[in-house]
């Protein structure tokens, strides 16, 4: 799928800009930092999803503000994937969904603490498993996108482009 590609550059130009302005720090371990950023976006996303979670309350949910969270996620995951020389997802078409969005977003958590598990107890297998674990958690996320949330690839690929010019701008700004 071209326009992934697409968004690997576009994330590779916005992370050279943020690693311009913030450098990293030595001993900085911007894998794990950004491993948790993805949780607190996923959790974000999920706040503008009550109707998925928040037995009680009779909140609706926002699926604006869901899709900008979402993509958010999705810059963080692509992000995620370039400190390992990883350019390209390839979206397989595996439906590693669960039946509900509650159980996936379960799932999606679950599949990020192997990824951290694999950083932090096994960095030797890093480079041997992290493309295939970080395939399965992007599959996985747009899987969620796709069939729980009503997001389509295009209104994604589309939210993601406005978020990152934002992103741009941000980082123009001294964010």
């Amino acid at each position: 799928m071209s326009e992934l590609k697409e968004l690997f550059e576009i994330q590779a130009g916005l992370d050279g800009e943020i690693n311009k302005n913030h450098p990293r720090e030595k001993g900085e371990n911007r894998e794990l930092k950004k491993l948790l950023a993805l949780q607190v976006e996923i959790g974000e996303l999920a706040n503008e999803l009550p109707e998925v979670f928040k037995f009680w309350s009779n909140k609706k949910n926002n699926r604006e503000k869901a899709l900008k969270e979402y993509v958010d996620g999705t810059h963080f995951i692509i992000s995620f994937a370039l400190e390992f020389g990883i350019d390209n997802l390839e979206l397989t078409g595996d439906d590693y969904t669960k039946d509900t969005a509650l159980e996936t977003f379960a799932e999606v958590y679950a599949q990020i603490a192997v990824i951290q598990g694999l950083l932090l107890n096994a960095p030797e297998m890093v480079t041997l498993m992290i493309k295939d674990e970080i395939e399965e958690l992007f599959n996985l996320y747009v899987g969620l996108a796709e069939k729980h949330l009503g997001f389509t690839w295009d209104e994604i690929v589309k939210a993601y482009l406005e978020k990152n010019q934002e992103n741009h701008y941000r980082q123009m700004n001294n964010y």
